[in-house]
Formats: C-alpha cells, sequence, structure tokens
C-alpha cells in the first residue's frame, strides 16, 4: 500500500467518527473503519473502566463461536497483549502469538495480534485488538493507520461518554424531581414504592429491569419485599435475614454492593431465573438502615460504579419520600385507631358501617351488627386497678379479632364497648361467633397483679341488615336493645334483637343515641 493510498484510505475512515450521536453506533462505526483499513478477520474493542482500570471487551467482530466468551473477558492492566497495550500506552504488534506467553487466548487458531491502544492526552480511552490465523498478518503499515484512527476513536469516545453523563445527569435530576413529587401524588407506601421503580428503571442500564424495595419489617427484623418490578408472583412471600444474600448483607453493612457474576455466590437467593448479576443499595434515614433498593440481571457485569452512583441519588431521595409516606400512614392509622387496645375506633367504625350497609343494599345481602359489653370492668378496675383493667381490655381485643373473620370489622367504640360488623352474616354464623368467642375466653390467662387468674366475660346484642333495620341509626338502636336485654338476662350471653321482646332503652337516651351524637 503506497503512501498516498494510505492517506486516502485513513482520511475516508475517520471523517465520519463522532458524528453518532449514541456510544454504541460510535463503536459500530470505529469498528467498520478499522476492518476497511486493516482488513482483518477478527477484531474486539475494549473500554477501560477508570474505576478499577480493567479493560473489558464491548464489541468484537468475528470469533465464531469463541464470540461469547470473548465478549465476556475483562483485562487487568499489564495481563495479556491488550493489557499490556494500556499500560505502556503503546501499540504491540506480534507476528505468532505461540511465542509470547502472555498472549490471553481469544481465538483458538490465532497466530499474529496487534493491539493499538486509544489515547487521549494522558488517559487511555480502550485498545482496539485485531487477531489472524496468519503468521505476521499485521504490518508496520497497519500499525500506524491504526494508531491514527485510535486516536480519532479515543476524542469520539471521550466526546461521547461525556455527552452520556450530562444527558444521564440530566436524567438523573429529573427522576429526582419526580421521585420527590410521588408523595404528593400517593397516599399509600406500596402504590408509592411501584412509582419510584417506575422511575428507577428507566435509568438501568437494562432494558429488561428487575428492581424491588425490600424494607426492614420492624417487628422482625428481617427484609421483606414491599414493591418490585419485572418479576413474577410470589416474591412478596419473601422474607431475608439480615446479612443473607446480596440484599441482607447490604442491609447488615449499609453498603452498597454489586456482584457481577451471581453464579458464584454461595448466599446468592434467587429472585429472576437466569439471573447473572445484582446489586443492592441501602436506604438510609438518620443513619439508620431502613430498606434496600435492589436490581438484577440477566446479563452479567451488567452493574457498574455508575449504576451505584445512579441507585444511590434514587435511594436517598426514595429513603427520604418512603418515610413522609409512612408517616402520613402513622397519622392516619393513629386517626382511626384505638390506642390501648389496637382496634379501630368509634367514629372510623361508624363511617364503615354505612359503607358496609351501603354495599350489602346494592348487593342485596344480609349483614348483622353485634354490639358487646366487657362484663364489670368497672368492679375489675375497683378492686385491681386501671393497670389491670387495661390489660383486660387489650386481651378481649385481641380476643375478638382472632373470633371474627379477616372480612370482618371490629372497633373499640367506648370504655367498655366493642362493636363488630359482620359481613353476610345470619344466625347460623352469630351462633358460630359466640360459641368462638366462649371457647377463647374459657382458654384466656389472665391474671390480676398478685398472679390470681380473673374471670372475665361479654354480653352482646346482635340486629340483622335488613331485617330488622335499613339504616345506621336504628340497627345501632335494635342491637343496643338486643344487648340491653342480654344483661338483664345476667349477662355472658349474646341476645338477637326480637321485636316482640323490645326493651326501651335506658333514660338517658340510650347508648345507640349517645353513640351516634358523640
Amino acid at each position: 500500500m503506497d503512501g498516498l493510498a494510505s492517506l486516502s484510505e485513513l482520511y475516508e475512515a475517520t471523517r465520519d467518527i463522532g458524528l453518532s450521536d449514541d456510544l454504541d453506533g460510535l463503536i459500530d462505526s470505529i469498528l467498520e473503519r478499522a476492518q476497511e483499513l486493516i482488513g482483518f478477520e477478527h477484531c474486539a474493542l475494549m473500554l477501560r473502566d477508570p474505576e478499577t482500570d480493567e479493560l473489558a471487551v464491548v464489541r468484537v467482530r468475528g470469533y465464531g463461536p469463541r464470540r461469547e466468551d470473548v465478549l465476556d473477558l475483562r483485562l487487568r492492566s499489564g495481563e495479556g497483549i491488550s493489557g499490556r497495550c494500556a499500560r505502556d500506552r503503546q501499540a504491540i504488534r506480534v507476528g505468532d502469538v505461540r511465542e509470547d506467553p502472555t498472549y490471553v487466548v481469544g481465538l483458538d487458531s490465532a497466530r499474529s495480534n496487534l493491539a493499538v491502544p486509544l489515547v487521549l492526552g494522558r488517559d487511555v480511552v480502550g485498545v482496539i485488538n485485531v487477531e489472524s490465523d496468519r503468521l505476521d498478518a499485521f504490518t508496520r503499515t497497519h500499525e500506524e493507520l491504526l494508531t491514527v484512527l485510535g486516536a480519532q476513536a479515543a476524542l469520539a469516545i471521550s466526546a461521547a461518554r461525556d455527552r452520556d453523563r450530562l444527558h444521564d445527569r440530566i436524567r438523573q435530576l429529573d427522576a429526582l424531581y419526580r421521585i420527590s413529587r410521588v408523595s404528593n401524588l400517593r397516599s399509600d407506601l406500596e402504590g408509592t414504592l411501584r412509582a419510584i421503580l417506575e422511575i428507577a428503571c428507566e435509568l438501568s442500564p437494562d432494558s429488561d429491569c428487575h428492581m424491588a424495595f425490600l424494607l426492614v419489617d420492624p417487628d422482625t427484623g428481617d427484609l421483606r419485599v414491599r414493591a418490585a418490578r419485572g418479576y413474577g408472583p410470589g416474591l412478596e412471600d419473601l422474607r431475608i435475614p439480615l446479612g443473607e444474600g446480596v440484599t441482607g448483607r447490604c442491609a447488615a453493612t449499609g453498603r452498597a454492593l454489586i456482584v457481577g457474576d451471581v453464579s458464584r455466590e454461595t448466599s446468592y437467593i434467587t429472585g429472576v431465573p437466569g439471573g447473572r448479576s445484582e446489586i443492592a443499595v441501602p436506604l438510609v434515614v438518620d443513619g439508620e438502615v431502613t430498606g434496600v433498593l435492589d436490581a438484577e440481571s440477566r446479563q452479567p457485569q451488567a452493574f457498574g460504579p455508575e449504576s451505584e452512583r445512579t441507585l444511590t441519588v434514587i435511594a436517598q431521595q426514595a429513603a427520604a419520600v418512603i418515610q413522609t409516606v409512612q408517616l402520613h400512614e402513622e397519622t392516619r392509622r393513629l386517626a382511626v385507631t384505638d390506642p390501648l387496645t389496637g382496634l379501630h375506633n368509634r367514629r372510623f367504625f361508624l363511617d364503615r358501617l354505612i359503607e358496609h350497609l351501603q354495599r350489602a343494599e346494592r348487593y342485596g345481602e344480609k349483614l348483622a351488627l353485634l354490639l358487646l359489653d366487657f362484663d364489670y370492668l368497672k368492679e375489675v378496675n375497683d378492686f385491681h386497678g386501671h393497670q389491670v383493667g387495661d390489660r383486660a381490655l387489650r386481651a378481649v381485643g385481641r380476643l375478638l379479632e382472632s373470633c371474627l373473620r379477616e372480612s370482618d370489622e371490629v372497633a373499640r367504640i367506648g370504655g367498655d364497648e366493642f362493636a363488630a360488623v359482620l359481613l353476610q352474616a345470619d344466625g347460623a354464623l352469630i351462633d358460630t361467633v359466640h360459641d368462638r368467642m366462649r371457647a377463647a375466653i374459657a382458654g384466656l390467662e389472665l391474671n390480676d397483679d398478685d398472679g390470681q387468674p380473673l374471670q372475665i366475660s361479654l354480653s352482646g346484642g346482635v340486629a340483622f341488615f335488613p331485617d330488622d333495620a335499613d339504616g345506621s341509626d336504628l340497627l345501632l338502636q335494635r342491637a343496643d336493645e338486643a344487648l340491653y336485654r342480654a344483661k338483664r338476662r345476667g349477662r355472658n350471653q349474646i341476645a338477637i334483637y326480637d321485636p316482640t321482646r323490645a326493651i326501651p332503652p335506658a333514660g338517658d337516651g340510650g347508648r345507640a343515641a349517645r353513640l351516634r351524637a358523640e
């Protein structure tokens, strides 16, 4: 190849480099131009990771069945011909690789190798490595041409990376702004977490995004999946003790953790079938780890330092938003909860009673309203003290929850008064509930401060919708009348409203009237 022809080809090969808007397109363009200049059979372009000083193969041409193995190749500084090329910032041309003990096998039949550094100023951006199964396939002219091409490629790759970093930063700032607004748009924790994951996945390097929020369970200390994207069903049942798996170790240490190949992890907890790499970033509030933002990929080495920086920024913002939503949820919970028993309070129960009545009327269903009194609570307080009385009330609250179905509503509506709405209920269900309550009370181990067992009992009254009343006020009144009759008959029993045995409420207007007025 004469000098004029070489210059012409070099000009044609380099003039369009750098015009591509994306790094992947630019790298493809560099390999195409290199092939035009050299006419190689096999080529790999490696980029240097400035954080680890390693070379990672990002594109290949040729290599046949060895293609995937070459794509997984990572070389330390000074390792192999390409590692030496990057370390010494000089091209290396080897006529017969079988005589070079440092050669790292890329092509089984390789005989000659040419590695040229992509240098920009004092930095090595990467290496172009070409191979041939012919001896002495590459000449000094090839080396010079590829060196000039490499200098132009280094400049273009560096500029593309700067553009990508700028675009990524803009996307990050936009994501942070959108995450900060999530707590204003969503009122529930799960919905908030799902909305944040949608935003976070937009910044993921993996288009097949698998990401999850795991929060520390305050009762057990384990990590519990509270929201996930890209996973199949069943993940919500997963519990991970601190220190176990990638996420457990992240939560235990409070540090981000990247695993390039989970198949080498003995403690890897399977999340994504065929998963190869994982990154976990802690959620920290006031110095305390409250959870983990975890991402997985089916590609090995999918996450690097840039992924860690991006997810760390998202995790910091998400942790603050999550704390805000949790505080709002706790405030709402306290507003509708009886502080002593943890049951719903009177105001919430009366609102829910109206909602249940409206639904029952719409679908033509029955429901029962059960009012209950703790028999002789005043005597317990007088003889044993209010602390013992409070323990007894808490025990009764737990007992009622255990005796009713999950679909039923139960609340403490006064000092010694409880109420429950039983959906799709009839007399047979009331008998079943009463039998459960009697058995639960009989098995209740409740002692006073001296260790003596307390004998407690409940009286109850039941009214049915729509048989006994068609509205909440009248239903409360009828259930209260039935409760009054149960007390008159000796307590420790449940009475069902009977219009033929109706008893007028007390002279103060009755408990039902007082409940409605409060």
